[in-house]
């Protein structure tokens, strides 16, 4: 249901001061009330009426008037663009964080303790012995938060004291703090500046008003992207900046959301909003973004129409989730089964310390009996009390420091073993492993599924342009060493991006190979250095027609942006690797994208030297959900024309049936995906004068659209994407990263089921899973297609479907098992297309194929979308409970990594938006193999023993205070000093728990990973293994304890030649003594096991 209106007109009041408060979408309900009575049809949205200063406002009433006008409400009802990160204040840091760490259920027990003993005679020990390691408990938390907070604070302070320009009257510009800034406000930002707040783009310094945006800060990526102003003030001076605009318009634009790249909006005429240009349209293409920086442009001009917590950046802020590990849900279950056990122990000492009284009560004088509580006769109150004193006593059962161990123990596994760790440190990129948390660490040896993404995960990102299909050929099949020609030095110098493409195709273009040899310069071809005349002087005939169009294509439909380096080099700013290569690989063969703005695309012909000047009518962009972009264009003929590339599956479907072509085409792209390459379509439409008018129109409308603007963007340009000509396709490269076969390998021998996630063909995913073996010849391959459910119409025939592939996949591994002559586990792969996974994903069917999937030893998801790779992760963690690790590298697979229990980010080509939002970040696929059987195993081993010791040592502790009681006439007396109960687990004991779970090891790095199969070990252990393993240690602490009481109690038991014995309080420190060394020697093997964390750093 849509959140109600939200108008508002801004006006500025003097000197610049704004005061406001948040308004995010969660106010919206009381913000309604406020809000416009009469609420444009289009749906909620919000009025801003730009301005600049109180003097302007005065002169213009009908500004100040508007607001009655338009049902507007005061700027303060706007979120103040000051930002708060930090958590605490002075006044609410104590109540706020103190309230945190007693919703950990251990630290609230520990309090009720500590209450309970602070009650005159009903705690057998003093208070001190339970406040004391609880206060440095909470202590060590919080100044870990203090910390913490007091750097956000900094980053706080910094980032509202920046200054930005705000236009006055007259061009007159006043620098105002971030914090001051306000909606409605017109600022000028200047170049390698970053946006103080989301801004309408209004006019640049650059003759087309465009600039150049660089969103590392948003999403990671470091490649510039073109923004457009808004047409209607491009190009105006700021002497009388939007003097006429702050005067007639008002922006009308959707509430505040967390959408980057979505913003629907239109600048409304006020006079006329009815009439003909009266609403024009704002999209994300006329918004800069707070966080972002403008590059490469001198200055820019927008009015703020979103600051503070009400930014898009802002919004995205949410804090991560917390992840329980398998290890705390196990441990929480123990904690539960002591409490009952400590529970019943008090329950029976309690009914000892009655039985006992009523014999020895009133005939012991020594206990000075007075008939006052306590009392010594049997009753259910007395029993309750003795219950109590037992509990308080034997708290210790539970370990006080047992939590806050565990967090600086997975502290010290990140930062000196993973952090340090030089095998995972990738030198080409100056990349080290990074944890981006520290509480998942013995998750990662329970690892059962693997989901990874393909390209840029499993492959380098790294694209060339290698095989073209055009004009009924297909080129480039033969590479340049297969041939025997030279190789151009631009070529063999080149940067990853480097096109590799056969003589054939160059001849086709009119090229000649040789002379290209000899005449390219030595600089990379990225640099584009072979200068118009090499192209000319390589011209041995004129070009192929359909080559040309398809080059010319290539070369327009894109959003790259090309400039000039500091050194003078040609080079292209592109949001993807396949649209560099692809751009590149066009410029190479002599059709060079000249220059990009707005309106306007020039393509430089460098064979004749001819600047084809292209102007833009329109451009539909590229989305993971309609897999292709087109542009529409007014060209040199003065025709007017569709350009547009995507997927096969999408263009296909879209191009006119009964081309010659497309069964050409059709059988190059099979060649093209079976020998692993990346595949695009490319398609072009001339269009009549009148048909672009009428579709114009539509698209219009639907671009000013406040409610549904998405859906009938997407309607108006299914409505032109059609009855295409297919001009041919192309086949990008994209290697496989190093050591990416023997990963996959390692973690399949370890018991790891490997999936493989992918928007790519069937064909191509196949390939690839081939080279990096996780399918191989022996096996063989059931594919589940969206053609198997023709005519299955509803969830029973679609699971007639799911059996039939069962059913095959069972005869299938029968079959290899009887060759191979032995059961040697699952020997299918398993190939499911996005189609498919469409109909299956549902309550009805999932079950079924999840049982399909993991009958199978490896699956390819294949034409799957960022959506689709989440439900999958979520489906196998659902109903088979097990543990997930997500690893991706682009802003698609975030969902994904945010979905999976472990998400891991690799920081590559595609930005940083999967590393911020993973939980381990690396820069090559191959680490996670280490990371998972030589990190996660040990990890999991050390925590395991980390809790186990933890209970350990606290049960020898507290049955010897129980032993105690059986000779003290069940009486709860402390056989400790306050003081020894108070530092056991705090002083005595951590230290050496901390250094075990750092430098234990029970066999070599090098075994582990040369022996895979070691990883079984952690990977199915159980809670019921977990929870046998901790009695048979508990067992263990029972002899130890039996030793460590008796011994020095019957030892000094005897008097000596004075007559006189020992003291409880002495008999209480030997024992205290055998404890402290009996649970220390436990521990003894990481002295001789700590050599192997030297090899780490």
């Amino acid at each position: 249901m849509p959140a109600p209106p939200y108008n508002a007109n801004i006006n500025a009041v003097e000197g610049s001061k704004h005061t406001a408060f948040t308004s995010s979408v969660a106010a919206a309900p009381e913000i309604a009330a406020r809000a416009d009575p009469n609420p444009s049809a289009d749906g909620p949205h919000r009025v801003v009426a730009a301005h600049t200063v109180k003097q302007f406002v005065e002169k213009n009433i009908f500004v100040r008037g508007a607001e009655a006008a338009f049902g507007c409400v005061q700027s303060g009802e706007y979120a103040s663009n000051e930002i708060r990160t930090a958590k605490y204040t002075l006044l609410t840091f104590l109540p706020v964080n103190l309230f945190e760490q007693f919703t950990r259920i251990a630290n609230l027990y520990f309090l009720i303790v500590a209450v309970l003993q602070l009650i005159p005679g009903l705690a057998p020990t003093s208070w001190f012995t339970t406040v004391a390691p609880l206060v440095i408990v909470l202590a060590i938390n919080a100044i870990k938060e203090i910390v913490d907070d007091y750097y956000r604070h900094q980053s706080d302070r910094e980032i509202n004291s920046r200054t930005i320009t705000v236009l006055e009257e007259g061009g007159r510009e006043t620098p105002i703090t971030w914090r001051e800034l306000a909606v409605g406000d017109i600022v000028k930002v200047v170049n390698d500046t970053e946006f103080p707040a989301d801004i309408v783009f209004l006019s640049s310094s650059e003759p087309a008003n465009i600039c150049y945006v660089e969103t590392a800060n948003l999403d990671g990526e470091t490649n510039l992207k073109i923004k457009n102003c808004f047409t209607e003030t491009a190009g105006r001076s700021l002497a009388d900046e939007f003097k006429a605009f702050a005067d007639g318009h008002s922006i009308h634009c959707e509430l505040p959301n967390p959408e980057l790249y979505k913003f629907d909006g239109a600048v409304v005429r006020r006079s006329d909003p009815d009439g003909p240009g009266g609403r024009l349209p704002l999209t994300a293409d006329n918004l800069l973004l707070r966080g972002c920086t403008l590059r490469k442009t001198d200055w820019v001009v927008g009015v703020v129409v979103y600051t503070g917590l009400e930014s898009k950046i802002m919004m995205n802020r949410m804090p991560a989730p917390r992840k329980v590990t398998q290890l705390e849900r196990h441990m929480n279950v123990l904690v539960g089964i002591m409490f009952g056990l400590l529970f019943v122990i008090a329950a029976f000492m309690s009914m000892g310390v009655q039985i006992w009284d009523k014999a020895h009560g009133r005939s012991d004088w020594y206990l000075g009996y007075n008939g006052k509580y306590p009392d010594f006769f049997p009753g259910f109150r007395s029993w309750v009390i003795g219950v109590i004193r037992w509990m308080i006593l034997l708290n210790g059962v539970i370990p006080i420091s047992l939590y806050v161990t565990l967090e600086v123990v997975k502290v010290f596994q990140c930062k000196m073993i993973l952090d340090l760790d030089r095998e995972m440190y990738h030198a080409e990129t100056d990349t080290r492993f990074s944890c981006r948390t520290t509480n998942l660490n013995e998750d990662l040896g329970q690892v059962q599924y693997v989901l990874s993404d393909k390209t840029g995960t499993l492959t380098q990102n790294v694209m060339g342009f290698v095989w073209l299909s055009a004009g009924d050929e297909l080129y480039g099949k033969r590479t340049c060493r297969d041939t025997g020609y030279p190789i151009p030095s631009h070529i063999e110098e080149g940067t990853p991006h480097s096109v590799v493409l056969d003589p054939e195709l160059l001849q086709g273009l009119g090229l000649d190979i040789n002379l290209l040899a000899q005449q390219a310069p030595t600089k990379t071809n990225k640099s584009m250095r072979g200068h118009a005349s090499i192209i000319r002087a390589a011209a041995v005939e004129p070009p192929n027609p359909a080559l040309e169009r398809f080059m010319l294509n290539l070369a327009i439909c894109n959003t790259v942006v090309p400039a000039i380096s500091d050194d003078g080099h040609f080079v292209y700013q592109a949001s993807s690797p396949d649209e560099e290569a692809l751009v590149t690989g066009a410029a190479f063969l002599g059709y060079r994208l000249y220059s990009r703005s707005a309106d306007r695309v020039i393509v430089e012909v460098l064979r004749t030297g001819e600047h084809l000047q292209y102007q833009v009518l329109a451009v539909l962009e590229f989305s993971s959900d309609r897999k292709r972009m087109s542009i529409i264009a007014r060209c040199p003929d003065n025709k007017i024309r569709l350009f547009c590339k995507g997927a096969d599956t999408m263009i296909m479907a879209r191009v006119m049936p009964r081309q010659p072509r497309i069964t050409n085409v059709r059988h190059h792209l099979e060649e093209m995906a079976l020998t692993g390459y990346r595949t695009l379509c490319v398609a072009e439409k001339e269009l009549s004068e009148a048909a672009y008018a009428k579709w114009s129109a539509q698209y219009d409308a639907a671009c000013v659209a406040l409610s549904e603007r998405d859906r009938k963007v997407a309607d108006a340009s299914e409505a032109i994407e059609k009855d295409m000509e297919l001009l041919g396709a192309t086949a990008v490269e994209d290697k496989l990263q190093d050591g990416v076969p023997e990963a996959i390998e390692a973690l399949l021998v370890a018991g790891i089921g490997v999936w493989v996630l992918t928007g790519d063909k069937v064909e191509t995913a196949v390939a690839i899973a081939m080279s990096c073996r996780l399918f191989t010849q022996e096996m063989a391959l059931v594919e589940l297609r969206e053609r198997d459910f023709e005519g299955a119409n509803d969830s029973a025939k679609e699971a007639a479907v799911l059996r039939g592939k069962q059913e095959e996949v069972s005869m299938e591994q029968t079959r290899l098992h009887a060759e191979v002559g032995s059961n040697c586990g699952p020997m299918v792969g398993l190939v499911v297309e996005g189609g498919a996974l469409t109909r299956l994903l549902t309550p009805q069917n999932e079950g079924q194929l999840l049982d399909l999937c993991t009958s199978c030893k490896s699956v390819v998801c294949c034409r799957v979308t960022p959506k689709q790779k989440a439900q999958v992760v979520k489906l196998v963690q659902r109903l088979r409970k097990s543990i997930v690790l997500a690893i991706g590298d682009g802003a698609n697979d975030v969902s994904m990594i945010q979905a999976a229990h472990i998400g891991c980010g690799i920081s590559g080509r595609e930005g940083r938006a999967a590393v911020m939002a993973a939980d381990y970040a690396f820069a090559q696929f191959k680490y996670v193999s280490r990371l998972i059987l030589l990190h996660g195993r040990a990890a999991f081993k050390r925590n395991s023993e980390v809790v186990w010791y933890a209970f350990y040592k606290n049960w020898i502790y507290n049955l010897v205070l129980l032993y105690f009681g059986f000779v003290t006439g069940f009486s709860s007396q402390p056989l400790f000093t306050s003081g020894l109960i108070a530092v056991f687990n705090l002083f005595f004991t951590s230290a050496p728990t901390v250094a075990f779970a750092v430098l234990e090891q029970d066999v070599s790095m090098a075994t582990v990973l040369a022996v895979p199969q070691l990883y079984l070990e952690t990977m199915k252990a159980t809670r019921k293994e977990f929870l046998l393993e901790q009695l048979w240690w508990l067992v263990l602490a029972s002899w130890h304890s039996l030793c460590i009481y008796f011994l020095p109690v019957y030892s000094m038991y005897n008097p000596n030649k004075d007559g006189l014995t020992y003291g409880w309080e002495a008999v209480g420190a030997t024992v205290y003594t055998g404890i402290i060394i009996t649970v220390n020697l436990k521990v003894r093997r990481l002295l001789l096991d700590c050599n192997h964390i030297i090899k780490l750093i």
